[in-house]
């Protein structure tokens, strides 16, 4: 995984947090003062990120459909990376849910999760030639006006 993936990929982070926003815009029983807030905070990391921003969207531009797929890739290996994160905190919250049903179900997506992500990395590990020709030649030929 590449060091500067948040970086790189911030444009399509921001594109996907901006989309939640206007969900959360679109939700009438949060208060106006969170919407605000949250929209304050957004538009901060905008602000902030302005130049990395600008530079995401450009070379999405150029070329969307090599952007889309690295980040896919990169981003299935960041949540296997943070899942070293996630279990700890899971564990935590299954033993203090007081819903039993909430912490089982917690526990069995986090447990199919790992589980999931183990299978994608095994068999890319093992099949990546194939795989990798696939996404970049194969479906890229597929898909009209790549």
């Amino acid at each position: 995984m590449n060091e500067a993936f948040l970086i790189k990929s911030i444009f399509l982070f921001i594109s996907l947090w901006g989309i939640g926003l206007i969900f959360v815009w679109c939700r009438p029983k949060i208060d106006i003062f969170w919407k605000v807030v949250s929209s304050l905070i957004f538009a901060f990391y905008v602000w902030f990120f302005y130049d990395e921003i600008n530079s995401g969207f450009n070379n999405f531009s150029a070329a969307w459909y090599p952007v889309t797929v690295m980040f896919l890739r990169e981003l299935v290996a960041l949540v296997f990376v943070n899942l070293f994160f996630f279990w700890p905190v899971a564990m935590a919250v299954v033993f203090y849910k007081s819903d039993e049903l909430g912490a089982e179900r917690l526990l069995k997506f986090i447990s199919i999760l790992t589980l999931v992500l183990w299978f994608v990395f095994v068999v890319y590990f093992f099949f990546s030639k194939g795989i990798d020709k696939f996404l970049f030649d194969s479906l890229k030929k597929m898909i009209p006006n790549v």
